[in-house]
């Protein structure tokens, strides 16, 4: 009887307690999408300018991500055509380009044919220029240089500064095999700063003290020269993607048509070409 009556105590008592409070589940916010990373690619020679570019639009821009890989011209074609890279900046253009392609403008430079500064030379034709990288011209000192045979220096087949220096100056006619190969302007720089007899071409946004450009046909690879198109070797530099940009790739390709990237462009030694689209 008496564990009956604890019992049935025990159920009274438990009877009259206050049930316990619910405690809300938290709710848990949705993830944060990852931001689109956007792909560029370009030589090197473009390599500090579109870093500068990508460097400044992640500032800007919260959440965006913008990597760039280096690849030479033909080989940053390759990759853009294969769907490796969104955005390609090159100083050469393939003749025939898919009907779908995406080019814009973005920069205006030259390729300079340099000397190293002891040399007095003071230009020459785009003729002289033929000649002289064909390996043709055994002595400085006629041309008002100094005495001895011209090195010639050049850059890689897949260079865009070859195909055009190809293209503009020797037309049919090979570089000499006789020219040293260098791997990179710097390389070529340093060649043409380091030998007195040396003889290259660089664009004229990487010129620096290790080399004199030189005129050619009378016209100094001058800003000004360069902005009217008067230089024989201005060339622009160009955006191309494999069809018009949308989306985030469309976000970066108007803020690089802006003034804050114009500003970049000339702080990198390019001047702003005259065909580009100004952005909003």
């Amino acid at each position: 009887m008496r564990i009956w009556r604890a019992a049935l105590g025990l159920c009274l008592l438990l009877a009259g307690c206050t049930a316990p409070a619910l405690v809300p589940t938290p709710t848990v916010a949705p993830p944060v999408g990852t931001p689109q990373q956007l792909r560029v690619t370009g030589p090197e020679s473009l390599e500090p300018l579109l870093r500068a570019l990508a460097a400044a639009y992640q500032r800007e821009v919260p959440g965006a991500q913008v990597s760039v890989l280096k690849r030479a011209d033909p080989l940053a074609w390759e990759a853009l055509q294969n769907g490796e890279v969104d955005l390609a900046g090159l100083t050469w253009l393939p003749e025939a380009l898919p009907p779908e392609t995406w080019v814009q403008p973005l920069a205006r430079d030259g390729l300079a044919i340099v000397v190293n500064p002891q040399n007095g030379i003071p230009g020459c034709t785009l003729e002289q220029a033929r000649l002289l990288f064909q390996g043709r011209v055994e002595d400085w000192l006629p041309w008002g240089g100094l005495p001895g045979t011209p090195q010639l220096v050049t850059r890689e087949d897949a260079s865009g500064d070859t195909a055009f220096f190809q293209q503009q100056v020797m037309g049919d006619f090979p570089i000499a095999l006789t020219a040293l190969l260098a791997p990179t302007s710097e390389a070529l720089l340093a060649v043409v700063g380091e030998e007195p007899l040396a003889v290259g071409y660089v664009s004229t946004a990487l010129l620096d003290e290790r080399g004199r450009a030189l005129a050619l046909d009378g016209v100094p690879p001058a800003p000004e020269m360069l902005a009217s198109g008067l230089y024989p070797l201005t060339r622009d530099i160009v955006l191309v993607a494999p069809a018009p940009p949308q989306g985030a790739l469309g976000d970066f390709v108007n803020w690089l048509a802006g003034e804050r990237a114009g500003a970049i462009i000339q702080q990198q030694g390019y001047l702003l070409s005259p065909f580009a689209v100004s952005g909003k």
